[in-house]
């Protein structure tokens, strides 16, 4: 994914500016993470929805509106693994770190619900 800023979140984690956006998608939210001084590689990572799905008719279900939204809050989580347990460094030139699935390497359970901006 190109590094443009455009309709990009801004986020300053142990004083380095990073830039980021999620997109959802069919059963995951990818996201993608990217230092500001556009030198460090590209973080990409996936978080599952966690909605609550229930029977709607017969053989369908759907979600009640409380998909997780992935906020500064979950994506400093992700620099932090990124950094500590990764060794990614911001400030290197390097190939794209792909944390893949981020469900158990990060804190989820505070994570902001769409039904919590009601």
């Amino acid at each position: 994914m190109a590094r443009n800023a455009k309709n990009s979140n801004r986020i300053v984690v142990r004083d380095v500016e990073y830039r980021w956006r999620a997109s959802g998608n069919d059963g995951y939210i990818p996201v993608t993470i990217w230092p500001a001084n556009n030198i460090g590689p590209t973080i990409t990572c996936s978080f599952g929805y966690h909605e609550t799905m229930v029977p709607h008719g017969e053989h369908c279900r759907v979600s009640i509106g409380d998909q997780l939204i992935v906020t500064n809050r979950l994506v400093r989580r992700v620099i932090d693994h990124a950094l500590d347990v990764e060794r990614y460094d911001p400030n290197e030139q390097g190939k794209q770190l792909d944390i893949r699935w981020i469900e158990g390497k990060i804190e989820l359970s505070d994570a902001v619900r769409a039904s919590d901006r009601g």
